[in-house]
């Protein structure tokens, strides 16, 4: 704290009558001891205030820039041209392989759930006719559209309830349930930003919706760091570290 210091004149007071008689020129007149004590007194409290005011400043602790978090290092890059034989049969959904409420399109490529009648609030899935077994393999999906239909019933309670759209995308064993997450044989990313394996929901990925382009990649090589993990890519961009596939599903065809 700055100690405040209060100066009085000390001289005294004089009227606007005439003064009467001799008196000693006041060029000759000594200041008073008092005075001259007290401004001495004062400056040297002013120089201790200022010591202590740069002391303090010395002893204030630098403000430490905040540290930028790198990301980890990308160990999935582009792998090297196959040479060896590919497969003969093109990828695609089979009928045995589709809920009964999936539309697919002419050539296979686009799949549609039925979205009237109430079956709206059903979950639809498909799943792909080639399984991998071992290296590394990526697939792509790409939200068209979300359709939201109001449900008849909630409209009659005016209560314009919307159906909600999820879309879920992972990898399962041949003969697993058709809804990815279900069951322990399967592991999917979903469009809220969450990961799931038997029915179980934890937070490992983002959110992705209409016209984002979501690639799932599986990685099988054992000579990789990242052996055994799938991980999620949002329009070219990693979106979830590489997550530990379930020990049910090391070592089967996915």
């Amino acid at each position: 704290l700055k100690p405040r210091i209060h100066l009085f004149d000390c001289r005294p007071a004089f009227a606007a009558a005439p003064i009467i008689g001799p008196h000693p020129p006041l060029a000759n007149m000594a200041p008073p001891a008092e005075k001259k004590q007290k401004t001495e007194e004062t400056k040297e409290d002013v120089k201790v205030v200022e010591d202590a005011e740069m002391k303090n400043a010395e002893e204030k602790p630098a403000v430490e820039t905040p540290k930028v978090v790198e990301p980890p290092k990308e160990l999935e890059t582009d792998a090297a041209p196959v040479a060896g034989a590919k497969n003969k049969d093109d990828v695609t959904f089979l009928t045995p392989d589709t809920t009964l409420n999936v539309l697919p399109s002419a050539n296979g490529s686009v799949l549609m759930s039925l979205n009237e009648g109430g079956i709206q609030h059903l979950m639809a899935g498909a799943r792909a006719s080639v399984g991998v077994s071992k290296g590394r393999y990526m697939f792509e999906v790409k939200v068209l559209e979300c359709v939201n239909v109001a449900d008849p019933v909630a409209q009659g309670n005016n209560n314009n309830r919307m159906s909600k759209n999820v879309v879920r995308v992972g990898f399962s064993t041949a003969g697993s349930s058709l809804i990815l997450g279900a069951t322990a044989d399967s592991i999917c990313f979903d469009s809220d930003g969450a990961i799931f394996h038997d029915k179980k929901r934890t937070v490992g990925g983002q959110r992705f919706g209409r016209d984002n382009v979501m690639a799932v990649l599986l990685n099988l090589d054992e000579k990789s760091e990242n052996a055994n993990t799938v991980s999620l890519f949002k329009d070219g961009k990693r979106v979830s570290q590489p997550q530990a596939l379930p020990e049910g599903l090391k070592g089967k065809t996915l």
